[in-house]
């Protein structure tokens, strides 16, 4: 009664501060923050649902260090996450500065584009996999239609993985097309007639006038995609290719906590990944306050 009663003596302002907060509040602490928490203490003992937990220490975080297969993971997982990033953002400036140039019809674009993002990650995988597919699949078809014989695309640890890539650069796209468009409509149109009364041409326009003021956007897509990249779970598990040459760091983690039930070193293996992306993320963040 006496928390009631202190609770009603509140000015009302901060009674519906509090009362909207704490909802938000409990729900990160139990579903967020806890489990965060409770991984922390998992990755240092040794855990597999049916016993007890046993204190190791650090064993879980050493045994990572001669893990093969966790460096092959993160090696497909970095190649994952760079070619994302940097082809899949090219290919997106590209279609947004040409998006950004047509006068009429410029929301249609935008829509066709921004379609694959909200498509399911496993529907464009399995989508893409029946494109891929060696006998029937388009690509191939198209490909014998000049020539070219066929290719395994799935099937081959030397392809799997960009195959997969192509897939996810197509899906993730409109994403940044979107992005980058919300960058070039910041720029004042003034600047380009300014340029273009000194002789600039088109390609000088862009050299000089957009790419130094979308600077903001690209540093956004930056840490933003290598976030994503590094956490990617969906596209490969479910394009996968032989001799784990789609296998991600993800993936990987999920197999060991769920199949193979070692808890603890899945845990540290969580944390390591958190390490890695904070890591680059304040590599980011400096390069870009020394260039400011």
């Amino acid at each position: 009664m006496y928390l009631v009663n202190k609770f009603k003596n509140i000015d009302p302002k901060k009674r519906f501060i509090f009362i909207v907060l704490v909802p938000a509040l409990l729900f990160f602490v139990f579903f967020s923050l806890f489990p965060i928490l409770y991984a922390f203490f998992i990755s240092f003992h040794e855990m597999n649902f049916l016993d007890s937990p046993v204190f190791v220490g650090l064993s879980n975080y050493k045994e990572l260090l001669n893990d093969q297969h966790l460096f092959n993971a993160l090696s497909v997982t970095t190649k994952y996450a760079v070619s994302t990033v940097f082809i899949g953002g090219f290919l997106a400036l590209v279609f947004a500065l040409l998006i950004n140039s047509v006068k009429k019809g410029a929301a249609v674009f935008r829509a066709v584009y921004f379609l694959p993002v909200m498509t399911s990650l496993v529907a464009v995988g399995i989508i893409w996999s029946w494109l891929y597919q060696p006998r029937f699949g388009l690509l191939n078809s198209i490909l014998n239609l000049f020539g070219i014989g066929r290719q395994m695309w799935l099937s081959s640890p030397d392809t799997a993985l960009p195959s997969a890539i192509a897939a996810s650069i197509w899906q993730g796209m409109g994403f940044t097309i979107v992005i980058f468009l919300a960058g070039l409509k910041g720029i004042p149109e003034s600047l380009y007639e300014a340029a273009e009364v000194d002789g600039a041409s088109k390609l000088q326009k862009i050299w000089y006038v957009t790419i130094p003021l979308l600077r903001p956007t690209f540093i956004y897509l930056l840490i933003t995609g290598f976030i994503t990249g590094f956490q990617v779970f969906d596209q490969l598990y479910v394009m996968s290719g032989p001799l784990n040459s789609t296998r991600g760091f993800i993936e990987l983690l999920y197999v060991r906590a769920f199949s193979n039930y070692q808890m603890g070193r899945a845990a540290a293996m969580a944390f390591l990944l958190f390490a890695i992306i904070v890591t680059l993320t304040l590599i980011q963040f400096k390069f870009a306050s020394k260039n400011d």
